[in-house]
């Protein structure tokens, strides 16, 4: 009987400490995510022609990234962290004018920016698979643009449309976002998402010396799974 006990004690403890390296597995888990990619449309002062104006007017663009983090919640339950690495890219066109309006066009153009951020999100435990989250990041990115412009008129009136001036730019520096969304379990350790970023990145240095703002909006979808 004191050995029947004895293996049965040492089989819960074994149990218990299976238990345990399973759930300390389970705080850690990667993700890969994607969606659509939208920017905000904007406007600047170049040094091409003297002085010019152009506008930017995005098109839907992507979003991809890969995350890998760890549940926080011997500091606080529902807190998670992790290290992101994502891409986006939009193409993108409007009109460029001189000051006097004498000269002007259209241009065409794609914006990418490169971005690897630390994450903090908190998840809002509701009693049931569906997970809310909010949260934000901070980090480094990397922004990138190409374009060619075509010259429609002059001074003197409509001209044929023609090749006039290419430019590519890139700038790097602080990078944040803001985001929300839900995580639904659809197995254990295994979730699918969707979420909203407004993404922030280093400004776009664009068509001789014009600065615009790199502010972004994405929907995205991931698929979360835990790391065992």
């Amino acid at each position: 009987m004191r050995m029947k006990r004895i293996l049965l004690a040492s089989s819960a403890l074994a149990v218990l400490a299976g238990a345990q390296q399973a759930n300390a597995a389970s705080d850690m888990y990667v993700s890969v995510f994607g969606g659509a990619n939208f920017i905000s449309d904007a406007a600047a002062a170049a040094t091409y022609y003297s002085t010019s104006s152009i506008s930017i007017d995005g098109d839907t663009g992507f979003v991809i990234g890969a995350a890998i983090g760890t549940k926080l919640d011997n500091w606080a339950k529902g807190l998670r962290a992790e290290v992101e690495v994502s891409y986006r890219r939009n193409d993108a066109g409007g009109l460029w004018t001189t000051s006097s309006g004498s000269t002007g066009g259209f241009h065409d153009s794609n914006l990418s920016t490169f971005a690897i951020l630390a994450n903090v999100w908190y998840d809002v435990d509701i009693g049931s698979k569906v997970r809310p989250y909010i949260g934000g990041g901070l980090g480094w990115g990397r922004t990138q643009s190409e374009g060619a412009f075509i010259q429609t008129f002059t001074s003197t009136g409509p001209v044929t449309p023609s090749f006039d001036f290419s430019a590519s730019g890139d700038n790097s520096g602080f990078t944040w976002q803001l985001g929300a969304g839900f995580n639904y379990e659809v197995a254990p350790d295994v979730d699918v998402g969707l979420g909203y970023r407004y993404f922030n990145g280093p400004e776009f240095t664009y068509f001789g010396g014009a600065n615009l703002d790199n502010e972004n909006h994405a929907v995205q979808v991931n698929l979360t799974v835990g790391i065992n």
